[in-house]
């Protein structure tokens, strides 16, 4: 009987040892360096098109003493999601790879208090989705969401009421 468990006690050492080490090979592969493969080629891009960095000029005078204004950022990095288990899963998978144009921080609470989207003169449908979920998202975190169109040139007077600033310029 003692010669039963002792194998049996062996047999689990054994069993625990190569789990063990199997699962650190598996981790250590997932560790390795990243390399560039030949013919890769990387260069620098544009974060900003010529018109985003124009309306993105013109916020940053309109809202200076009220808001760090801050582009394309991920909707992830800016809200919470307070769900459990496959709640949270799906409400995170429909935010992957979502950004919005512009968020407005405020400089003290470091939060977002407002979006500004830029909409194309002719809606595209494959992006109505996109924006379906961005709003949704905004709405049920109490982010307040401004539109502005792409083609239409602002004013600070202008982008100072719809981002409600009027009165206190």
């Amino acid at each position: 009987m003692t010669d039963m468990v002792l194998v049996g006690i062996a047999a689990a050492l054994l069993l625990f040892l190569w789990w063990f080490l199997a699962g650190s090979k598996k981790r250590g592969g997932q560790l390795s360096s990243f390399v560039l493969q030949p013919g890769v080629t990387i260069t620098s891009a544009p974060l900003l098109t010529e018109a985003e960095v124009l309306l993105y000029n013109l916020m940053r005078m309109t809202v200076q003493d009220h808001y760090l204004v801050f582009a394309h950022v991920p909707l992830w990095s800016f809200v919470s999601v307070g769900a459990m288990g496959n709640a949270r899963s799906h409400v995170l998978s429909h935010m992957a790879l979502k950004r919005v144009d512009f968020v407005l921080v405020h400089p003290g609470s470091r939060q977002v208090e407002q979006v500004v989207q830029i909409e194309d003169e002719t809606p595209r449908p494959h992006l109505s989705e996109r924006q379906r979920v961005i709003e949704s998202v905004l709405d049920a975190a109490g982010i307040r969401l401004v539109k502005v169109q792409s083609q239409k040139s602002y004013t600070i007077p202008d982008l100072a009421a719809l981002l409600g600033l009027e009165e206190e310029r």
